[in-house]
């Protein structure tokens, strides 16, 4: 299920990181916001879905794997320099690796510290002396 998501995650970020929608004279990067939302529910369904943080990794990993091939040296750009159109660099190629990558490991993060704050609460609720309903 992660390989599929990964797949459709990339094709998807990729091809409309470049949208723009001009909203009261500002021009908001439209494709950006939707990506990170898509990534963002793609990420809470992966956990929801499984109960475990491998398939989050699994998407953080396979998604630079996946967006090689689109991350040449043309008009796209390229992983180590951003494109170059019409004198003007695009930083957008570089915005849409890090959410692609970066929403997935901040969501198994944020699982991680919820654990450990789950079970910390937990250990230390049990060196309370016993009450007497525990006790009964």
């Amino acid at each position: 299920m992660g390989v599929v998501l990964t797949i459709v995650s990339v094709l998807l970020m990729i091809t409309t990181h470049r949208m723009q929608l001009e909203l009261l004279g500002i021009d908001l990067p439209a494709g950006l916001l939707f990506g990170a939302l898509f990534q963002v529910v793609v990420t809470v369904f992966l956990y929801a879905s499984t109960g475990s943080r491998l398939p989050l990794v699994v998407v953080g990993s396979l998604w630079a794997l996946v967006a090689i091939p689109f991350l040449g040296n043309g008009a796209g750009g390229g992983v180590l320099m951003p494109a170059v159109i019409a004198g003007k660099a695009q930083y957008s190629g570089w915005i849409v690796q890090a959410l692609g990558i970066g929403i997935p490991f901040l969501g198994v993060l944020a699982v991680t510290l919820g654990r450990r704050r789950r079970d910390g609460r937990r250990s230390r609720g049990s060196s309370r002396p016993p009450t007497r309903r525990d006790a009964a």
